[in-house]
């Protein structure tokens, strides 16, 4: 692909050439064990070669890069309480706009590799459809075909290069949980009169190549790892809580959030 660097495959024509003149470790192989030694080695380049992702490249600078948020755009409070009974949901409660401070940051990040962003908003069809991006059938996960598509309507409508999705993902609140979290805001835990806030960030982010029609290395995003806030005390009534403690935890959920996202952005070679 012209103008992206591409990972090297060793010929496989030299490699067997060198086989015929040179021999290996003092033993020169003839006749039958050559050519099954010959097969099995061009057998192993063709799969290392045929394993390199066709997206496989430093993004030219200047590319056009469209940010989409699949998250709500004010952060929400999810509690959860000794029994399912007091588990709540608040959402609405911020009034304060984190798709600005999203789009904020991501944007100077990605101007550090010299690349134009573009903020651009979700579809009605991709938010419908936010919790069902992906096809798990096999050990990679990719869009499904019917999300490929409109992202690549997106990005023939804003003459895109890439197109950068941020979306919740649901799980549990801990490991065999029957409590699920999701999307950004603050999270708060009450077990028998013990009580603890945390930053929730069940957020994710997944890069996709129009050129190619494909997704690139996704974001390391883990559950579990919420990280807890001792500054702010759950009250008796946890559905009370102040919003500018909902927009404090949302704000250090955002810090996390981009710690990974460089890590995702700095692996494709964006920056």
């Amino acid at each position: 692909m012209k103008g992206r660097k591409k990972l090297g495959c060793a010929p496989s024509s030299l490699i067997i050439a060198k086989l015929f003149r040179a021999p290996y470790g003092g033993v020169k192989f003839q006749g039958k064990y050559m050519r099954n030694l010959i097969v099995i080695i061009f057998l192993l380049i063709v799969a290392g070669c045929a394993s390199v992702p066709a997206n496989y490249g430093k993004p030219l600078k200047g590319s056009k890069v469209g940010i989409v948020l699949l998250i709500d755009q004010t952060p929400s409070h999810q509690h959860v309480g000794t029994t399912i009974f007091q588990n709540s949901n608040s959402n609405g409660v911020s009034k304060e706009n984190f798709h600005k401070k999203f789009e904020l940051k991501i944007s100077e990040l990605l101007a550090e590799g010299g690349h134009i962003v573009v903020p651009i908003s979700a579809s009605s069809f991709l938010i419908e459809n936010r919790e069902d991006l992906f096809s798990y059938a096999s050990s990679n996960i990719h869009f499904k075909q019917e999300n490929k598509l409109e992202l690549q309507k997106l990005a023939q409508e804003n003459s895109l290069d890439y197109v950068i999705l941020v979306y919740p993902t649901p799980g549990p609140a801990w490991p065999n949980s029957s409590a699920y979290l999701s999307g950004y805001g603050l999270y708060t835990k009450c077990s028998f009169g013990t009580c603890n806030a945390y930053a929730l960030d069940y957020i994710d982010a997944r890069i996709y190549d129009v050129k190619n029609n494909s997704s690139l290395k996704p974001m390391n995003s883990r559950f579990f790892t919420q990280e807890e806030m001792p500054s702010i005390i759950v009250p008796d009534k946890p559905e009370s809580i102040a919003d500018s403690e909902i927009n404090v935890a949302a704000e250090k959920a955002l810090e996390n959030f981009m710690k990974l996202f460089k890590d995702m952005v700095s692996t494709s070679e964006f920056i």
